[in-house]
Formats: structure tokens, sequence, C-alpha cells
């Protein structure tokens, strides 16, 4: 899987100043570019890969990353997994 590729599926989201406020539309944001990203790793996906990618992206787009971009990183990254092996695991 390239990297390259799973940056491109997680910037609409990454890109937009909020992507680490849990906000509704954030989140809204979030769960398209999962679906696009899910495309790119396919299923299930690992959380480490998602950390990687989004820590590249909030550099890339917002410069320093602070403490609370890491928690949201890791918790977004986190929650990146668990919906990759919900939808794995529920597949027909």
């Amino acid at each position: 899987m390239g990297n390259e590729r799973l940056k491109a599926a997680l910037d609409p989201w990454m890109r937009v100043e909020t992507w680490h406020t849990f906000h509704p539309l954030d989140e809204q944001r979030f769960h398209l570019a999962l679906a696009a990203a899910f495309e790119v790793v396919g299923l299930p996906a690992e959380a480490l890969e998602f950390e990687t990618a989004m820590l590249a992206l909030a550099r890339k787009h917002h410069g320093e990353v602070m403490l609370h971009h890491i928690d949201a990183i890791e918790a977004y990254a986190q929650l990146a997994e668990n919906i990759s092996f919900y939808l794995h695991n529920t597949r027909a």
C-alpha cells in the first residue's frame, strides 16, 4: 500500500483547520475520508499506518504539531482501525 495514496485519501479532511476538533462537520469529513482510505488500504487497516499519514498531513497543512494534535491523531487513527475491523468482520 502506498502511503501517498493514503495521505491523498485523508487530505480533504486534514487540510481543514478544524480537523482535530471533533466538530460534527469534521467528523463527517473524517468518515468520508475513511471511506476513500479503505479503498486504498483495504480492510482491516492498522492504526499505525493512519497515524503516520495523519502526522505527515498535519505537518504539511498546519506546520507545528502540538500535543493536542498528536492526541487527536492517535484517537482518530485508533477509530479508523476500529471501524475497519468492524467493516471487515461484518461483511457478508
